[in-house]
């Protein structure tokens, strides 16, 4: 049976900081700090969490973060450089230039502790792992976690007896951030008969942060809660040119 009864609540604050274009340079920056809420799996993919509840009849146990990014900045600019110098060499070099520059950062997304497999018996669909773990007590985020050996505490959650629900709540932890920067300097040259070159370079992830991807979930496996992969590739660089005519 289907039913259209699951509920989703959003709440954040929002400030955004705007320059418009003036003397070659535009800015705008935004910082949202947010909370969301729901009562049924989002539907992400199952690195965060299983797409059925943990058991059909008791769905209040579903309430818990969704797609939470709790914090999140955006800084952009823009810079068209102006043309410096009275010589006529000079003058050529320095003019027409563009720089951009993006800086995203943001907290990172919830995930749900989990056991992999249908150790409760509860008959759930073929692929998807709902049964979630035990509390221990223990601190999840003790001393040497938030590293991709150890992202948390994996003594704090332990897998349930067999035949019984676990009592961790949905996406109840939270993995790591991103940050990333990209950068773009390009310039452009008048050609004959109103044509124009344009050479373009491009820097993605400039400054090569290693934003780390999401822990493993599952409490029953070896390699529960490291990380074996990147959410972003390493810096990219890339070369382009274009005549417009």
């Amino acid at each position: 049976m289907l039913e259209n009864t699951s509920q989703s609540w959003y709440d954040a604050g929002y400030v955004n900081v705007r320059r418009r274009y003036a003397n070659g340079l535009s800015f705008l920056a935004n910082y949202t700090f947010a909370k969301a809420l729901e009562n049924a799996p989002d539907f992400r993919s199952p690195m965060f969490e299983a797409a059925t509840p943990q058991n059909n009849d008791d769905l209040n146990a579903e309430k818990g973060p969704g797609c939470d990014i709790r914090q999140r900045a955006a800084v952009s600019a823009v810079y068209n450089s102006p043309t410096f110098g009275a010589n006529h060499l000079i003058q050529s070099l320095t003019r027409d230039w563009r720089g951009s520059v993006e800086y995203q950062a943001q907290t990172g997304f919830p995930l749900t502790i989990s056991v992999f497999g249908d150790t409760a018996n509860a008959g759930t669909v073929v692929g998807e792992n709902p049964i979630r773990a035990n509390s221990t007590g223990q601190n999840v985020f003790a001393s040497g976690t938030r590293n991709s050996t150890t992202w948390f505490n994996p003594a704090a959650f332990a897998a349930p007896p067999a035949y019984t629900y676990g009592d961790v709540g949905r996406n109840s932890v939270y993995g790591p951030g991103l940050q990333t920067m990209d950068l773009a300097l390009v310039r452009s040259f008048n050609l004959p008969r109103k044509s124009r070159f344009e050479a373009r370079a491009e820097f993605f992830n400039a400054l090569n942060h290693t934003n780390l991807g999401t822990p493993n979930r599952f409490v029953n496996t070896s390699s529960f809660g490291s990380i074996t992969e990147v959410a972003t590739p390493g810096r990219e660089i890339q070369l382009s040119a274009r005549v417009s005519f």
